[in-house]
């Protein structure tokens, strides 16, 4: 018998049945690391700002904090824009008030022209900082980082809208085999990174990080691909340059905290909204509108690199965003341990590691294969390597992977916010001790919510102990990797390596622990409804699931190639799922201890 995981449901929902899925392996491994990631559940912060406090998957509470800066008493500078660049007269109120300690800045509303950067904006090294702009609206003229925060504590911009001078997406129509812009054509050999459609089942066009060169009349060398006659498309012209406003701390180790964006529009970006690339604990976007404007967000509305955690995303309107609404992610780090234990080599670009950080040790297969604490670490190499020695010699098997204790974005919390008409995926949760509720999501490119971790991206601490509740999912498409059954919620963790058509494989037992999916209602989309693979101690209660498998792509779905004798397991179950109506898979492979109601 497999052992059981440390989640204990509440009593109200014991009188479920479980399924009749297969126990997975034995997976003490993974008990141990939810105990070890969804510990501690309560912020540590106290004072004054914004808290939230839920029930967990596990029947236990779980708090967030974000404070708020302590700016009473402290200097108040009053700005009016001008029509030329902003930037300095900014930076110069700012030194002041890094100076004082604290203070607040207030942008008059208006137009406000930033000609340097990137960053256009840096805040560094401040605390205790209001910046209230309502109604103030900043340009900022160069692509990558807009506003950048680093070295800083209790800062809130509030009100503020920020953007660029030159859209970094722009509309145009497939006329002929080419582009037919709406606006100003971009510049003959101007670089073309994605052309895609609007609408759930629009057509797609990627080319690459190095992109395309716009030809003569809107040509693209190698055509346009799929799209039907005068079909109207967004174009990109940027790939990953920063973010509109980013939280970047400078090395590995994590130093701003408390940070409030409080009713703050992100009216387009050449790369994510809000990118919180490296940070301590403590970030809110409240009331915020990112997106929905004449040009876009190229990618991710709201991206979590890494993070202490204390994540609330609320009330928050994302639209037309290039890939994720939002995606709570944290590093998974490559990691190889030399003999004797007492010595390590640690890589990847985002490996954020220092003296004094814990890290937790894993095999190829992301199963716990026991904790280090980091005694020394030397720089990194030319190809991003870095050795650091442990405080003691680990015993720790063969390691593969590792994860920094101190950053993997637990307790957030993403509750009322309406997600729509994007080429994205709603939420990507990656993270423990979470709470999704009360969103929104339609006309979504892709399914609204995915629970997991993944190796092949080296990102995720896994889902455990998440609650995913009262959310409503209309309209959305369909994800078409292969390899695994895809749903409107779909909980999954995959590792590196080849799988069926060349993608990460599926793992062979749970990577996410302690869900509790209740109350949802779904309507109308491309696939299933709830998806559950790699998982154990789920509870489905409540969902509603209706007019589901508009292009379900059965057969993509039905192939395991990769794994002949797992395939046939599974076909039974894939063949009620498709043909028996109910719009939930459970793997029955990977998962163990599911327990569910009749989905409506």
């Amino acid at each position: 018998m497999s052992r059981r995981l440390a989640f204990r449901f509440p009593a109200a929902l014991t009188v479920l049945v479980a399924t009749c899925c297969t126990p997975a392996p034995s997976q003490s491994a993974t008990a141990d690391w939810a105990a070890l990631a969804t510990n501690p559940r309560q912020s540590p912060a106290s004072g004054e700002g914004l808290r939230r406090t839920w029930t967990g998957a596990d029947g236990r509470p779980v708090t967030l904090a974000v404070l708020a800066p302590r700016v009473e008493g402290r200097p108040v500078i009053a700005l009016d824009p001008t029509p030329g660049d902003n930037g300095p007269a900014i930076a110069a109120a700012l030194a002041r008030l890094r100076a004082a300690g604290g203070g607040t800045l207030r942008l008059a509303p208006g137009t406000w022209p930033i000609a340097g950067g990137p960053p256009a904006l840096a805040l560094d090294g401040l605390s205790d900082v209001l910046i209230d702009g309502p109604g103030a609206q900043l340009v900022f003229a160069q692509w990558g980082d807009g506003i950048l925060i680093s070295n800083a504590a209790r800062i809130t911009l509030r009100g503020l809208s920020v953007g660029y001078a030159r859209p970094p997406v722009v509309k145009a129509r497939v006329s002929g085999g080419r582009l037919a812009f709406s606006g100003p054509a971009p510049d003959a050999g101007a670089p073309i990174y994605q052309v895609s459609a609007a609408g759930p089942a629009g057509a797609r066009t990627l080319f690459g990080k190095q992109g395309k060169a716009l030809g003569a009349g809107g040509m693209l060398p190698g055509g346009l691909g799929d799209f039907a006659p005068d079909t109207p498309v967004q174009v990109k012209l940027t790939w990953y340059k920063g973010g509109a406003i980013r939280i970047g701390d400078p090395g590995d180790k994590p130093v701003s905290h408390d940070i409030i964006l409080d009713h703050i529009t992100v009216r387009d970006s050449s790369g994510g909204g809000i990118v919180a690339d490296l940070m301590g604990r403590g970030l809110a976007i409240v009331g915020a509108k990112l997106g929905g404007g004449g040009s876009a967000i190229a990618y991710d509305g709201f991206h979590v690199t890494a993070a202490a955690g204390d994540i609330l995303v609320e009330d928050s309107d994302f639209t037309g965003t290039g890939d994720d609404a939002i995606n709570i992610a944290s590093p998974i780090i490559d990691a190889s341990v030399d003999a004797g234990g007492r010595t390590a080599t640690l890589s990847g670009a985002a490996a954020r590691v220092y003296p004094g950080a814990r890290l937790a040790l894993f095999d190829a297969g992301l199963q716990l294969l026991g904790t280090a604490d980091v005694a020394t670490r030397a720089p990194r190499d030319p190809a991003g390597r870095m050795r650091v020695t442990f405080t003691t010699p680990v015993n720790a098997g063969t390691v593969r992977y590792a994860r920094n204790l101190d950053l993997l974005a637990q307790r957030y919390a993403i509750v009322g916010n309406r997600m729509a008409d994007c080429i994205c995926h709603g939420v990507l949760a990656q993270a423990p001790n979470g709470l999704i509720k009360d969103n929104q999501f339609t006309g979504l490119r892709y399914n609204a919510i995915r629970l997991l971790t993944s190796a092949a991206w080296k990102e995720g601490a896994g889902a455990y102990n998440v609650v995913v509740a009262n959310n409503r999912i209309a309209d959305t498409g369909q994800d078409t990797r292969p390899g695994r059954v895809w749903a409107a919620i779909t909980v999954f963790g995959e590792l590196a390596g080849n799988g069926p058509g060349g993608q990460a494989p599926l793992a062979p037992g749970p990577l996410n622990a302690g869900l509790l999916i209740r109350d949802n209602q779904i309507d109308g989309v491309d696939q299933g409804c709830i998806a559950v693979s790699n998982a154990a101690d789920v509870v489905l209660k409540d969902n509603s699931c209706s007019r589901f498998g508009r292009q379900p792509g059965t057969m993509r779905m039905m192939a395991d190639r990769a794994d002949v004798a797992a395939g046939v397991a599974r076909l039974p179950a894939k063949s009620a799922y498709v043909a028996g109506g109910s719009g939930v898979w459970i793997d029955p492979a990977n998962t163990a201890r599911i327990a569910t109601d009749a989905s409506r």
